[in-house]
């Protein structure tokens, strides 16, 4: 995975973090905010600098921000067990677009992996906030990062074509995330829908 790194001067020394349990994220709450920007609002804020680990631009490209050993100034009470990633944009008026979702969830599952971190929160479901924003698709970032899925279970007279038609998913997707060789599906059957 590929970071942009930058000279960024913090106020005091950063405080290191222990291996954090939970991944935070959180949108810039402005259009064309850069990691420059952000880093420099939280210092007039009275912080040590940019308090997220990791910004996102609408461009996919992913900047380190808070060194990802310290800890974070993203959201109280829950800096010294978490990351903190921020995107690019305002999710309560714009929508997340598919290179800056795909660079987040790359992100993500780089990290869940390197710390074996199995909780992904939006910053509004822990403080109140409408952070990461109402367009922001936590769910969406959660399964497929996660591998999240929920079930169904087939009905006599189901066919996979019908299923796939009813969850806006691809019969091959829902064959992939099945195991599946073939259409045959019987009655009882768990599916796995994302």
């Amino acid at each position: 995975m590929n970071f942009i790194e930058h000279d960024l001067n913090f106020k005091n020394k950063l405080k290191k973090l222990n291996k954090p349990s939970m991944i935070v994220i959180h949108h810039a709450a402005h259009a064309s905010a850069n990691v420059l920007d952000v880093h420099r609002w939280h210092k007039q804020n009275g912080w040590s600098g940019i308090g997220y680990h990791f910004y996102i631009g609408k461009d996919g490209q992913i900047h380190k921000g808070r060194p990802e050993n310290s800890i974070g100034a993203h959201c109280k009470d829950y800096n010294k067990v978490s990351l903190g990633i921020c995107l690019q944009g305002n999710f309560q008026l714009e929508e997340v677009n598919k290179i800056q979702l795909d660079a987040l969830i790359g992100l993500c599952q780089c990290l869940c992996d390197k710390y074996s971190i199995s909780t992904i929160k939006g910053h509004g479901e822990l403080k109140s906030t409408s952070c990461p924003g109402l367009n922001f698709p936590l769910m969406k970032v959660r399964q497929r990062v996660l591998r999240m899925f929920d079930n169904y279970i087939v009905k006599a007279g189901d066919t996979l074509w019908s299923i796939a038609r009813h969850y806006n998913l691809t019969v091959l997707r829902l064959m992939e995330l099945n195991g599946l060789k073939d259409s045959l599906i019987y009655p009882n059957q768990i599916l796995k829908i994302i």
